[in-house]
């Protein structure tokens, strides 16, 4: 009998075993070592205070408008025929911080070339994945694995198993919009759940089922090269990530710093893609937690909210959706950079300027 309620309780709590197996430890983001004044351009991190936001149907004005980066702190560099390299080094508008973001545009409509997402077990640094597959630019792409979904050439690399980030006890928000694409040029970003704006995490009784609603989406969705990810940043030219974060929150900067009201409201290195009503796709990595004096450059880094109003303003996407960022942000671009990694940006971790964290996913843009 004892035999028997021991195997009925193995079956029982099988499920529960097989949705949480496989996790990877979480890096967690720092949090501030003091109270810090929202939107300081010197403290090392520090939120944003919200400020203004776009008026209701104002981003309309900008569907259909081509816009390139231009004006003070930005260099312009040809790479190939079709794919240019934009730099930006100084006091930018939106942040009015210190910022060195980097951003690689390459024209769809080029034959010569595909944009492909990577997956590599052991994990890699972005300047590994760049040498292997002999890429032209190579950008960090994905969250830990357990917390998004993950298809690469058609095969299943995670079904986004995890209901909570880690063992954080954070309900996993990370999968709202997906890149999908099909190893060559057609690429897409879609939205996998209507958005909650600003984002509240559906409470514990329903998460099982709002994971499950997400998985199935992505599950369904034919496109052999698909990766999710949050928050969404521009969608149709909307800037929902303005949205994202709720600033009437209350001692937000005291939350674990998995939390979304945290992790996307606080400045931090971050990655992003985009795509252009004209065809373009867009790699884009902001440096951060690199103010002090000592850093050269030096980068405050940005919030959600900061980041889609950087994009609508120099780039001005159709769509834009923000990635895995803090440590694993890092792009290579070939020909620039340093010479030995063609590194482009100033990577961060363990708080060291330069150092790479190794990660499993990264989009590559490669002669085909």
């Amino acid at each position: 009998m004892m035999k028997l309620r021991r195997i009925i309780l193995l079956i029982a709590f099988l499920p529960l075993l097989l949705c949480c197996g496989g996790k990877e430890p979480i890096h967690d983001l720092p949090a501030p070592p003091t109270p810090v004044t929202p939107g300081g351009g010197d403290n090392e991190g520090g939120g944003d205070e919200g400020g203004g936001q776009t008026p209701a149907g104002e981003w309309e004005k900008n569907r259909g408008k081509v816009v390139t980066p231009s004006g003070t702190g930005w260099t312009t560099t040809k790479v190939r025929e079709g794919i240019t390299f934009y730099k930006f080094t100084g006091t930018d508008s939106i942040t009015k911080a210190a910022q060195n973001v980097c951003a690689i545009d390459v024209d769809l409509s080029n034959p010569d070339y595909a944009v492909q997402l990577t997956y590599t077990t052991p994990s890699a640094t972005t300047s590994e994945v760049h040498k292997a597959h002999n890429a032209i630019a190579t950008m960090n792409a994905g969250y830990e694995a357990g917390s998004i979904y993950i298809k690469v050439g058609n095969k299943n690399k995670s079904s986004l198993p995890n209901i909570e980030i880690g063992s954080t006890g954070v309900r996993n928000w990370k999968s709202e919009a997906g890149f999908f694409g099909d190893c060559n040029r057609t690429l897409s970003i879609k939205k996998a759940e209507t958005l909650r704006r600003p984002y509240i995490s559906p409470e514990s009784s329903e998460m099982s089922k709002f994971i499950s609603a997400e998985r199935s989406f992505y599950y369904n969705s034919t496109e052999p090269d698909i990766i999710s990810s949050s928050p969404l940043l521009i969608y149709d030219y909307e800037p929902v990530g303005e949205t994202f974060i709720d600033y009437s929150y209350p001692n937000w900067e005291k939350l674990n710093s998995e939390h979304p009201q945290y992790h996307q409201r606080y400045r931090h290195p971050r990655s992003a893609i985009a795509i252009t009503e004209n065809n373009h796709f867009i790699m884009m990595v902001v440096d951060g937690r690199q103010t002090k004096s000592s850093h050269n450059p030096k980068a405050a880094g940005m919030s959600a909210k900061e980041l889609t109003q950087f994009f609508v303003t120099n780039f001005n996407p159709q769509y834009a959706l923000n990635m895995d960022g803090g440590g694993s942000t890092a792009m290579c671009v070939e020909g620039l950079g340093n010479k030995d990694t063609h590194i482009v940006d100033s990577p961060i971790e363990d708080n060291v300027p330069g150092k790479e964290r190794a990660r499993d996913t990264h989009f590559i843009i490669v002669a085909k």
